[in-house]
């Protein structure tokens, strides 16, 4: 994404998600048979690092299979969000050490000796714990080689493949797996309603899918070069109540940050009211691609 390369995470404003945080406890999480699919590439008691983990929606429920996972994410708001949510499910909850309190998305460089043995430490064990790290994708600070899964959700349009690539491939451990789940919405009589009103409100919008296919390519091309690439789908669909479907909305990167207070007002009690008076859908098709690394030959 332009202007990612030099953003800090302690400069809240450059986060965009910062500023969704609460909007995006509405949004529906993600369906059991995908989680469970993820677990499986995992392996069991394996460890996972969720890039960009948001809120927690993936995090979380692999947590709670038992797996060991890292959940790295620069919106310190959504990491707020995601401890409280474990917590409040019963999952142990450890911060990473301040080793990236000043890492920037261009901090692709070795670590020093000092940072490397704190980056070692905050790898998640094998001990089913929930690590949080205040850290871009692109500059995680965490160890080598430390990770049987990594997992891009919903986050790949705003990564900069070329770091993010480079990070993964260095945080996968030998047979590791990389896996990228892209959202596609359906259409629905509530989504079919919604794009006008997020066209009229914000003339450059683009609510329909973007078309992600270099950055997936530079990713596998790096993370896990020369291996074969899977692909399956998974279809949900939830039906959002009144208060739940003007947080969705809001929760959009081009409606909540992006609209003016008395514009967003209007856009919400719009959802509000649609879902009051004839319900709101909120379906989705969730495409999982992935691809395992290689193990050495001995």
């Amino acid at each position: 994404m332009p202007g990612r390369r030099d953003a800090r995470v302690e400069d809240a404003e450059r986060w965009v998600f910062n500023r969704l945080a609460a909007a995006y406890q509405s949004r529906p999480g993600y369906p059991a048979a995908l989680v469970d699919r993820l677990a499986e590439l995992a392996g069991p008691g394996g460890r996972v690092v969720d890039l960009g983990a948001g809120t927690g929606d993936l995090a979380i429920p692999l947590a709670s299979r038992g797996l060991s996972v890292a959940a790295v994410e620069p919106a310190r708001r959504m990491l707020d969000v995601l401890e409280r949510r474990a917590a409040e499910r019963g999952i142990a909850v450890q911060a990473s050490p301040a080793v990236q309190e000043s890492a920037s998305v261009r901090a692709t460089a070795p670590l020093d000796e000092g940072a490397s043995r704190a980056a070692s430490a905050a790898a998640p064990g094998h001990d089913n714990t929930l690590l949080t790290v205040h850290a871009a994708a692109e500059a995680t600070g965490l160890g080598a080689a430390s990770f049987d899964l990594a997992i891009v959700a919903d986050a790949l349009h705003w990564l900069d493949p070329e770091l993010a690539g480079a990070e993964i491939a260095r945080l996968l451990a030998p047979g590791g797996a990389f896996a990228i789940v892209e959202v596609e919405l359906l259409p629905s009589p509530f989504s079919d309603a919604l794009w006008p009103q997020l066209q009229a409100h914000n003339p450059k919008a683009r609510p329909r899918a973007l078309d992600l296919s270099g950055a997936r390519m530079h990713l596998f091309s790096l993370t896990t070069p020369g291996a074969e690439r899977l692909a399956e789908t998974f279809d949900c669909e939830h039906t959002l109540s009144p208060d739940a479907a003007a947080s969705v909305v809001a929760s959009l990167s081009f409606v909540g940050p992006a609209l003016s207070p008395a514009a967003l007002e209007s856009l919400t009690r719009w959802a509000a009211e649609h879902a009051r008076a004839g319900g709101a859908v909120w379906r989705r098709r969730l495409h999982l691609r992935w691809a395992r690394r290689s193990r050495p030959r001995k």
